[in-house]
């Protein structure tokens, strides 16, 4: 009898012991990506596979969902508000579009992003390339590259990192190429959104890099992305808030990209896309010198881009969130139901 009990108890042990270590890699796993019906999280790793197969659910009516995007957002003051300013929003999940810490550690973003870290991706900025921050950044939040991708809902979301290699034939392109054109097959994907930290347009401002766009980075990917009709493009950088008209690619003269819509809020079924800058998280202001042509609005000021999803899916609804509460900046985009992903 003896014998059996310390089996039984054995056993126990055991069993308990399993139970613990699955509840402890179900809780990492949560940790690293808290996000409802988030259902892909690509690490880089480009394939040449046969695309997938997909069953539509066109059927199944899309609940409203919320995003917001912020970059270059220091550990200030303004860093705090911008944080409370999404947390009154409530995003399923934030973009935050790179130049995270500015510190010599990442720690003080970390402690002040800590009531949104569940829900945050992040791209990789120029000041997020020490190798120590840079490991404490991807150890945080378990990626496994720097570019990766995921769908939530009938959105897809394509995070690029402008501080590697992206160039034709550069593992990143491939990438970036490869998810594209398997994405655009998928029936259950209405919307693409890309991110990123550098810039591919801007309006000039007087301060250090964000003076600048970087040619090589429009002319590669403008072409690409339109191939594939992405809808929304969102940068940093530049520590401003900006927002075009839908625009396409210029091959004659690429600094001046071709405006579809001079609508200034409202776009159906637009032809290009939409570049946003939200430079605004937190760190000192670049004033702006100018406006550039294909910018409908901008703004210099703290603040996060807020998206909805709503209408079943069928419509992006964008508002500037300033940190003083007042709204900079509205536009609405919205698509027809059978509009071909290969107009």
């Amino acid at each position: 009898m003896k014998i059996l009990r310390s089996g039984i108890i054995t056993i126990s042990i055991i069993f308990l012991s399993l139970i613990i270590m699955t509840i402890s890699s179900i809780s990492i796993e949560k940790n690293v990506i808290s996000i409802k019906n988030h259902n892909a999280y690509s690490s880089p790793s480009p394939s040449t596979s046969d695309p997938p197969s997909y069953s539509s659910t066109s059927a199944v009516t899309l609940g409203d969902f919320n995003f917001g995007a912020a970059g270059d957002w220091g550990c200030t003051s303004n860093t705090i508000d911008t944080v409370q300013n999404i947390i009154d929003r409530d995003p399923e999940f934030v973009l935050a579009l790179g130049d995270l810490s500015y510190d010599s550690s990442s720690k003080c973003w970390f402690d002040i992003i800590s009531p949104i870290a569940n829900k945050t991706m992040i791209a990789i900025g120029n000041h997020d390339t020490d190798p120590s921050m840079l490991k404490e950044y991807m150890e945080f939040f378990g990626l496994k590259g720097q570019y990766y991708s995921f769908n939530y809902q009938n959105v897809h979301f394509i995070v690029m990192s402008t501080e590697l290699p992206y160039e034709d034939g550069s593992e990143q392109y491939n990438f970036v190429n490869n998810d594209l054109s398997k994405v655009s097959l998928n029936p259950n994907i209405d919307w693409i959104v890309v991110d990123y930290h550098s810039l591919a347009y801007t309006s000039p401002a007087n301060i250090g890099k964000g003076n600048s766009a970087e040619k090589e980075l429009r002319d590669i990917y403008h072409p690409l992305f339109m191939k594939y009709n992405v809808d929304l493009v969102l940068q940093a950088h530049n520590h401003n808030y900006q927002r075009s008209y839908p625009i396409i690619y210029n091959s004659n003269n690429s600094e001046t990209p071709i405006i579809t819509d001079t609508n200034s809020n409202n776009y159906h079924d637009p032809k290009g896309m939409i570049f946003g800058t939200v430079g605004t998280g937190g760190e000192s202001l670049y004033p702006l010198t100018g406006q550039a042509p294909y910018v409908a609005t901008q703004y210099v000021g703290f603040g996060f881009l807020n998206v909805d999803v709503i209408n079943d899916g069928t419509t992006l609804s964008g508002k500037f969130f300033a940190n003083d509460g007042t709204i900079k900046d509205q536009f609405t985009f919205t698509k027809s139901v059978n509009v071909s992903k290969n107009n």
